[in-house]
C-alpha cells in the first residue's frame, strides 16, 4: 500500500494531517539519483529538522537546510532554504499562503525543482489553518512560478494534505503536481515504515514522521539508509 509516494521518483515529499486515530502528525521524506542526492541525513533537534549533506564536500543549499521547525503552536515543513525563511519572518507574515506567493522554484536547472511547503496552526490533536503549497516552474515560461495550493480550516482524523517535488520516474522528472488529500487509516507511528517500504530501494534516502500534539521533535521516527 502507498499512501504518499506513488511515483517511482518522488523527490522530495511532505504531508501533514492527523492519524486513523486523530493525532496530529507530518512526514517528510527524501530520494535521490545520484551519489551527491544519496548523501544526505535528516538530523532531528528538538525543535528543529535538518537535513544534512554527508558528503564532505562544501556546504550545498539545496542539500543542507533546515527541514521543519516549530513554535508552541505552529509547524512550518518544506524542501529548502524557505522554511527557515517563513519561520524569521512568520510573525510579521500572518497570511501564509501569500507568503508562498514570494517562493520560487529552486536553482538547480534544467530541472528547477519545486519547493514544497506546509504549515499549520497546532492546537492539541487539532490542525487548523493548514496550508500545502509549492513554487513550480510553468510549462514553455521558465521565468514564470506558478504556486499551485490548497488551504484547509480544519484536518478531520484520518486525512493528510500530501505533495511531493517530482511525479515521474528516474529517467523522466516530471515536476507538475498539486496538492492532493489522502486518507490515512494507520496510526502515526506506523506511518514513517509504510512510507519507507513504498519508495524504490535504490532512491530513497530518509523518511521520517512526528507527531505535533507534543511539544517538539523528539518523538519523531526515522528510517534512512
Amino acid at each position: 500500500m502507498s499512501l504518499f509516494a506513488s511515483a517511482e521518483y518522488p523527490g522530495r515529499g511532505l504531508a501533514i494531517g492527523r492519524d486513523v486515530d486523530g493525532v496530529p502528525f507530518f512526514s517528510y521524506w527524501l530520494t535521490g539519483r545520484s551519489p551527491a542526492s544519496q548523501a544526505r541525513e535528516l538530523v532531528v533537534h528538538d525543535r528543529e529538522i535538518i537535513v544534512r549533506d554527508t558528503s564532505g564536500g562544501p556546504v550545498d543549499d539545496l542539500r543542507h537546510y533546515t527541514a521543519a521547525t516549530r513554535g508552541d503552536n505552529w509547524v512550518i515543513v518544506g524542501n529548502g532554504t524557505q522554511v527557515a525563511e517563513l519561520t524569521a519572518t512568520r510573525e510579521h507574515q500572518p497570511d501564509l499562503q501569500l507568503a508562498l506567493r514570494q517562493l520560487t522554484y529552486e536553482p538547480d536547472p534544467p530541472i528547477r525543482t519545486p519547493r514544497i511547503t506546509a504549515t499549520a496552526t497546532l492546537n492539541g490533536p487539532h490542525l487548523t489553518e493548514v496550508v500545502v503549497g509549492s513554487a513550480r516552474a510553468y510549462d514553455g515560461a521558465s521565468e514564470l512560478t506558478e504556486h499551485p495550493s490548497l488551504y484547509a480550516a480544519h484536518i478531520a482524523p484520518g486525512t493528510a494534505v500530501t505533495t511531493t517535488t517530482y511525479n515521474g520516474t528516474a529517467a523522466d522528472i516530471i515536476t507538475h503536481g498539486r496538492p492532493e488529500v489522502v486518507a490515512i487509516p494507520l496510526t502515526w507511528s506506523a506511518l514513517t515504515d509504510q512510507l519507507w517500504q513504498s519508495l524504490h530501494p535504490e532512491l530513497r534516502v530518509a523518511a521520517i514522521t512526528t507527531r505535533l500534539d507534543t511539544p517538539n521533535f523528539t518523538d519523531a521516527i526515522l528510517q534512512s539508509r
